[in-house]
């Protein structure tokens, strides 16, 4: 059995009303009974798979599965796994359904020695996309390098990622650099932005 990868306590779930579907999300900690639904949701949201590639969908998600298990063990003055959920619809036990998701991490400075917050794998399930959930998500990311005493918060997206662009930049987040590597010349691949937000 997996040890929880956060003091129980160590924030309150932000709960939050999205104005155009009224359904109530919940922003809190991840739990190790999350692990198997977060693997399928970042496996669908990273890795989309049609046709005979979809075979490969079971070997990815198993994958993700033993990378977030991996990283759940870290201790939570270094990382943090977020997640949204929402009640089902139609559903009278009250269950969640975990509809987006979110990382954050203390990461080498790219240009020092220094440790700060670094964003990565947010995901919100396509149907729920346009809600507001992402920006729920880093909304709590702020708090959280606020708690760690951090002045700033990073994250990459791709140049052609156009709708993660406009969330970031909408959020306050300024793009720092345009990472060139050699997939970039050969294969004509997008660049790596990095973004950074003052905090």
């Amino acid at each position: 059995m997996l040890n929880f990868c956060f003091p129980p306590g160590w924030f309150s779930p932000v709960v939050a009303t999205d104005s155009q579907t009224r359904n109530r999300v919940i922003v809190r900690k991840a739990q190790p009974q999350d692990i198997k639904e977060l693997a399928r949701l970042l496996t669908e949201c990273f890795h989309p798979q049609q046709g005979w590639l979809s075979y490969f969908n079971p070997l990815l998600t198993l994958g993700v599965h033993e990378d977030l298990r991996t990283r759940l063990h870290l201790p939570p003055s270094q990382y943090r796994c977020l997640i949204a959920s929402q009640p089902v619809n139609g559903d009278r036990t009250n269950r969640q359904e975990i509809v987006g998701t979110l990382e954050i991490g203390l990461r080498k400075s790219f240009l020092g020695s220094s440790s700060r917050p670094y964003i990565s794998n947010l995901a919100v399930k396509p149907s729920h996309r346009r809600q507001g959930i992402a920006r729920q998500l880093l909304v709590k990311c702020e708090q959280i390098a606020s708690e760690w005493e951090a002045k700033e918060l990073t994250l990459h997206v791709l140049e052609d990622n156009h709708a993660a662009r406009q969330l970031y930049l909408a959020n306050g987040y300024q793009i720092q650099q345009a990472e060139v590597n050699l997939s970039y010349w050969l294969f004509q691949q997008p660049r790596r932005l990095l973004l950074q937000k003052l905090v």
